[in-house]
């Protein structure tokens, strides 16, 4: 009873010990190299942080070495290039710290075990996981490198029409991708520009491909600090039910998100121009007059004959209530396979448009 009471006493006063709001990159390779994971043939799994990513929220990314090594053989096997996402071991002072940081852990967990269940299924246009460890008392997760930028670094007003025509078709590619998540039954709860990367690698399968990344909240639970505003939502991009129910979400709160990014990438403006405005001077809080105006204050600019549908799609992907918006909405699939036929009907096609046209075929033979 005695041991048992004194190794409690002493695990709760080297965590409060360990939280930390910070750490350098010199104390996380310490633990990494402290902690190296093991194979099941004795080799070893190891990382060297090169040079931090963000350092932003409750998580830290930093672009590093991978490689494998076995013990006595100087050769490196597998060596790549990574990301390492660390989850931070903090918490805010106050009640309940610890059940909170457990929470926190929990949720970085999850956080895994969703990246290991989108690897298994093989869908394309996601940032692949590698797999997750724990390092001390840092769980990370290592995901593949994309030489590229998120979305929101491409957004630019008064395209000309052939821009317009390549982004159409990465944008039916990102429908199609979110409708396979959606069909495995993952919400992503958080799509936004920041977690869209444009892959920009000749040498990656996916060059010039949106692939979706960062599934933190797909399956978090209780988490108080999901994005930078200690919120459980994303204003500007968040359907209004995430802040009316935060619980039992559908994949409509998927295409909420959808429209609004689909509006800003083609046409550079926001679809709820003022609703950071009004979320700032609520107090970075979602509020009555917030949600009211995700009601009535959208302003779709998007004017393109060619897509004669996807200035409605827009509006109906974006409607505040959530079950009007499924029932006017076509599904993600449809919406990406549509839009695919009338990119070719104007004669362009790309990697995009080659990946749909083939699933459809590989569909057909089944």
């Amino acid at each position: 009873m005695l041991r048992n009471v004194l190794a409690e006493t002493l695990d709760r006063v080297s965590r409060n010990l360990a939280l930390r709001p910070h750490y350098s990159m010199e104390e996380y390779q310490r633990w990494f190299d402290q902690n190296p994971e093991f194979l099941h043939n004795g080799a070893m799994e190891r990382i060297e942080l090169i040079e931090p990513l963000t350092l932003e929220g409750t998580n830290n990314l930093y672009r590093a070495n991978f490689w494998i090594e076995r013990q006595g053989d100087p050769q490196h096997y597998g060596q790549r290039e990574i990301v390492v996402k660390i989850c931070k071991f903090w918490a805010r002072p106050g009640k309940n710290r610890l059940h909170r940081l457990n929470m926190l852990l929990s949720a970085f967990q999850d956080e895994i075990r969703i990246n290991n269940l989108i690897r298994a299924t093989n869908i394309e246009g996601v940032v692949q996981s590698l797999g997750g460890g724990i390092a001390g008392r840092h769980p990370y997760l290592k995901l593949e490198f994309i030489k590229g930028c998120s979305l929101d670094r491409t957004f630019k007003t008064d395209l000309d029409d052939d821009e317009i025509l390549h982004r159409v078709a990465k944008l039916a590619y990102l429908a199609n991708t979110i409708s396979q998540l959606h069909y495995y039954q993952v919400i992503h709860k958080d799509l936004k520009p920041k977690n869209l990367l444009l892959c920009q690698n000749p040498m990656h399968k996916n060059n010039h491909k949106i692939l979706i990344c960062d599934f933190g909240y797909a399956q978090a639970k209780l988490r108080e600090t999901v994005n930078e505003y200690g919120g459980q939502l994303t204003p500007c991009y968040s359907a209004p039910e995430q802040a009316i129910m935060g619980e039992n979400l559908s994949y409509s709160v998927d295409y909420f998100s959808f429209g609004i990014i689909m509006h800003e990438y083609l046409t550079g403006y926001k679809l709820f121009p003022k609703s950071m405005d009004i979320f700032t001077e609520d107090g970075h809080r979602i509020t009555d007059r917030y949600l009211e105006y995700l009601k009535t204050g959208r302003e779709n600019r998007f004017e393109d004959s060619r897509f004669p549908e996807l200035t409605q799609w827009i509006d109906s992907l974006t409607i505040f209530d959530s079950f009007e918006r499924m029932q006017n909405s076509p599904n993600l699939f449809d919406i990406a396979h549509k839009l695919r036929e009338q990119v070719n009907a104007q004669g362009y096609r790309d990697v995009n448009t080659d990946f749909l046209w083939n699933q459809l075929r590989e569909y057909e033979r089944r």
